[in-house]
């Protein structure tokens, strides 16, 4: 799997402690669809990170996006952070699952929305998994606030 990022200017990423991303400035594109799931959720997002599925073995396990970066507590309801997923290319298998619980799955269309309210981060976990079946690229942009610290 191949990533970018792009974002507001000091928006830097640390996740996993490990992988550190510097964002690109916006492009005008991606600027306007973040302006777009803006306009339609409410939702303000300072950046973006691609992720590029190449072949039905590139995946990410069952995680949260809860890093430090997005804030304190950030997966919490009062904070009001969400996380907004557009979906481009093959479709794919995107599981949901409550912490402890059972994963709900969803089909991830090309053009499609995801939306994670805030809380969703604190109380479940997502992934896409392998896939033995033949597929082609898929492009997932994930949009998502940015408070600072992280580094």
């Amino acid at each position: 799997m191949q990533e970018c990022i792009y974002g507001d200017a000091g928006c830097d990423y640390l996740y996993s402690n490990s992988v550190f991303l510097k964002p690109l400035t916006w492009t005008d594109n991606l600027a306007n669809l973040r302006d777009r799931i803006t306009a339609l959720t409410g939702y303000k997002f300072r950046i973006v990170i691609g992720n590029q599925y190449r072949t039905g073995t590139d995946s990410i396990g069952w995680h949260t996006d809860n890093e430090s970066s997005m804030g304190f507590n950030p997966a919490m309801p009062a904070a009001g952070y969400a996380y907004a997923s557009v979906s481009l290319g093959c479709v794919r298998k995107f599981q949901i699952k409550p912490i402890g619980g059972r994963p709900t799955d969803f089909w991830l269309e090309h053009d499609s929305l995801l939306v994670m309210h805030p809380g969703c981060q604190s109380t479940h976990l997502h992934q896409v998994s392998k896939t033995n079946k033949v597929v082609s690229t898929r492009i997932n942009l994930t949009f998502r606030p940015h408070t600072g610290g992280g580094r």
